[in-house]
């Protein structure tokens, strides 16, 4: 599920540490590490934050996608014997 964004001074963003651990893990895997941002709000830098025009386009591009794909059914090898009720 995607998370809200927080709005700075007119900038949508999203803090990754805020993100749902599975979210965390693969957005850090598949973005450019370019599209990370740092905000500073009242004296203090906020580091690991993302757009959220980015987020949204990762989430529904990348995540969404791969999250939704059902999971392949475990296959079994099963040896049958022909048994027959006449000889």
């Amino acid at each position: 599920m995607m998370i809200e964004a927080k709005t700075y001074k007119g900038i949508a963003y999203v803090e990754l540490a805020e993100l749902p651990p599975t979210q965390q893990e693969k957005i850090l895997q598949t973005i450019n590490s370019d599209l990370l941002i740092k905000i500073m709000i009242d004296g203090k830098i906020i580091s690991n934050c993302l757009q959220y025009k980015d987020y949204a386009f990762w989430y529904n591009s990348f995540f969404k996608s791969t999250s939704l794909q059902p999971e392949q059914p475990q296959t079994k090898e099963i040896e049958f014997q022909e048994k027959l009720a006449f000889k």
